[in-house]
This record gives C-alpha cells, structure tokens and sequence, in this order.
C-alpha cells in the first residue's frame, strides 16, 4: 500500500502543531493549472523518500495561493510552487521554488532542517539529529 504526504491544509494550526511536536513546517504553496505545481505534484510528491521526510521531520502544509492570497503577500511568494520551512516557533528559515526531482527536494528540505537544528537548544538538535540520522 503507498504511503502519502500527510498534506494540512491550514497553516496556523500546522504552527500550533508544529510547537507541541518540535517539528519544523514545510508550507507549499501553489496553484491549480500551473505546470510546474502539477509536475510536481505527479512525480515528486509520491516519491518514498519525499514522503518519508516530509511526513517524519516536517508536519507538511499545502495551500493553494488564490484561496490564501493573505500568506502569498505576507511571505512575499512570487512564483509557484514556493515550499517555505518554518522553525517550529514560526519563523521562516528557507525557501526553495519551481520543480524540483525528487533528489533535489529532499535535498532543499535537508537543508532546512539543517539551518533550522543549527540555531536550536541541545535538546532539540538531538531530536533532529536523532531523526534525520546525523548523530
């Protein structure tokens, strides 16, 4: 049986979340019709190793950009697909946009974890180094 992103789709409860569990959020924000969203979202997003990470380090949050214009200001999102980590305080941390393989996803997203741990107290670098395997 495949496994899925566990998509939320509402941003401030993802944070609430996210401060309970000491997970980082991975917010994308995208648009139905874009081409790059749709590759995405087809090749990408049911790759195990996209999967895996985004469901074991991250609580995943996908929106789409007309129904949340509000965030796409806020967070000044000028293309899409836009994938923004946010420390689990809230604070953004990275970003990354366009098409990604599945390679480089996990790539940008190892990256954010590593910006993110790399700015938190001991106990939570040990979390994170427990669950990315960096020990």
């Amino acid at each position: 049986m495949p496994e899925f992103i566990q998509w939320r789709s509402n941003l401030k409860e993802a944070l609430q979340e996210a401060k309970k569990s000491h997970l980082p959020v991975a917010l994308e924000i995208f648009m139905e019709g874009c081409p790059a969203c749709g590759r995405l979202a087809r090749e990408t997003h049911p790759d195990p190793a996209v999967v895996a990470a985004l469901n074991k380090r991250f609580i995943p949050v996908r929106l789409e950009a007309r129904d949340h214009l509000d965030l796409a200001e806020q967070y000044q999102v000028t293309a899409t697909p836009t994938i923004l980590l946010f420390s689990s305080n809230g604070e953004e941390k990275h970003r990354f946009d366009g098409f990604q393989p599945a390679e480089n996803y996990v790539k940008e997203l190892n990256k954010g974890v590593k910006t993110i741990s790399d700015r938190l107290g001991n106990k939570i670098k040990e979390n994170y180094a427990n669950i990315v395997g960096d020990k």
